[in-house]
């Protein structure tokens, strides 16, 4: 039980392996109130395992969760995925292989159930075919409820999980995803070098992600060198179909082949995505390899968005993109404000499949030369003033924003990529008190209402000022 669970742990010096060789390192099915703890789970490699190095399946029916678990300082590595015959896997069902580590439901009536109170804390899940650290649920586009609950993942890292060249039905290669889940945090987590081998598939992975879920916050986490060999995704974050006011927050994204942040749903996502956040995050030379994201891509394939809320982030590209932010698809309802929009080649800042009439854009600060400010559909448009004509960057029906170079230290040591713990001192990405970031900005919380959180990327509190970017104005 929740009180008195079953502790599966090493005793004496040092952390016990669990050689899986083929199979689980640790299994457990339809039960809660369990602990795994300071354990070394191996299998043979990610080509001939198919097991999984710590999971958590809950098969039981009428949407029944199961509570209390924990896995602590686990390192899991070397699993793979049996690929089933065709025919042999209920539409719907979950594979729990080929993860370092995966809690879910798989429930045999097709239910919602799952696990809730699920806490995953200093794992390290890397050389994986699958997923480092997956949470789900029996698929079920109609869901009116999600089969996991009351989630915390903290201080885990995920790297090098390549995804199955074998397994074309969906994607594979994610460091962590949190999908069909109501309630969770991820936090302090860093994920990279996870994808390069999902081919052929009707998605790509991603760093860290979301998906089917609400309220699910990923915040202080760091997502680098992502890949992905279909040509989709590659992404450091994403909040994707059927999420519903999760937020991404705080997050330092990176270097990946696909987009710094995703915001996107597809067809048949169980819930409309609405009220989703992503605000004071940092994205620099994401698109690396798929120009068409851009450090921020925002699309719908589905039933549209509503109420995205988009601000006090610093976007900034320095090769050849696109557009450093790109919106696909209509049915989106945006709001992009106080966000830093930078790229230092010479590419267009935004680009629109069209006119977009529910995205607005207010109190932000742009910068590129040589390159037209923006594109809608095939239109170049010039400059903020003919943005403006557009009906954007407007506030109360008065103009807003600024174009003009934030005068940041592009060249600034950034420190050893994957420690969380430098984000107060990436300075270079800090505007000046006499920067023209400080002037662009627009007051968030009246009358728009907008909670800023608190705080800004490096931790600092917020002060009445106002700023575009997810930096605070250096007070020298």
């Amino acid at each position: 039980t929740a009180t008195a669970p079953v502790v599966i742990a090493s005793f004496g010096a040092g952390r016990a392996t669990i050689d899986a060789g083929l199979g689980f390192g640790v299994l457990v099915t339809d039960a809660g109130g369990i602990e795994v703890r300071e354990l070394i789970c191996h299998g043979s490699d990610r080509v001939r395992n198919h097991g999984s190095g710590v999971a958590f399946v809950n098969t039981l029916p009428n949407h029944m969760r199961l509570a209390h678990v924990v896995i602590d300082h686990v390192d899991a590595h070397g699993f793979g995925r049996e690929l089933a015959e065709p025919g042999t896997v209920t539409e719907g069902q979950q594979n729990p292989q080929g993860c370092g580590i995966v809690v879910g439901g798989n429930a045999r009536d097709k239910s919602k159930s799952g696990f809730e109170d699920i806490v995953i804390s200093a794992c390290d899940t890397y050389d994986n075919a699958y997923y480092g650290i997956l949470i789900t649920g029996y698929w079920d586009t109609k869901a009116t409820r999600h089969a996991n609950a009351r989630l915390r993942i903290v201080d885990c890292r995920a790297h090098d999980n390549p995804g199955d060249p074998l397994y074309h039905e969906n994607h594979s290669g994610s460091g962590i995803l949190v999908e069909d889940c109501d309630g969770g945090l991820v936090d302090r987590c860093v994920a990279w070098n996870n994808g390069a081998q999902c081919p052929k598939a009707p998605g790509g992975p991603c760093g860290i992600w979301t998906g089917c879920s609400n309220r699910v916050i990923i915040q202080n986490c760091e997502s680098f060198l992502n890949h992905t060999a279909n040509g989709t995704d590659g992404d450091g974050f994403d909040i994707d179909g059927g999420c519903t006011d999760c937020v991404l927050q705080y997050n330092f994204s990176h270097d990946n082949d696909g987009a710094g942040f995703l915001v996107y749903t597809y067809a048949n996502a169980p819930f409309v995505d609405r009220g989703n956040v992503v605000r004071w995050n940092l994205s620099i030379d994401d698109a690396s390899k798929l120009p068409h994201y851009g450090a921020i891509y925002v699309g719908n394939d589905g039933n549209g968005m509503e109420g995205v809320e988009i601000y006090q982030n610093t976007f900034i590209s320095t090769h050849a993109v696109d557009a450093v932010i790109n919106i696909r698809g209509h049915g989106i309802s945006a709001n992009f404000r106080n966000n830093l929009i930078m790229a230092t080649s010479a590419v267009a800042l935004l680009k629109l499949d069209g006119d977009q009439p529910r995205v607005t854009f207010a109190g932000n600060l742009y910068w590129n030369h040589a390159a037209p400010f923006a594109r809608v559909g095939k239109r170049d448009i010039a400059d903020l003033a003919s943005w403006r004509v557009l009906g954007k960057e407007f506030l109360a029906n008065q103009p807003s924003g600024l174009f003009a170079n934030p005068q940041l230290d592009l060249a600034a040591m950034r420190g050893v990529a994957g420690d969380v713990t430098r984000f107060p001192r990436l300075t270079g990405f800090m505007p000046s008190s006499g920067s023209p970031a400080t002037s662009a900005a627009i007051d968030l919380r009246s009358p728009l209402g907008n909670d800023l959180g608190g705080r800004d990327f490096t931790g600092r509190p917020l002060t009445p000022a106002t700023v575009a970017g997810a930096f605070i104005a250096d007070p020298k």
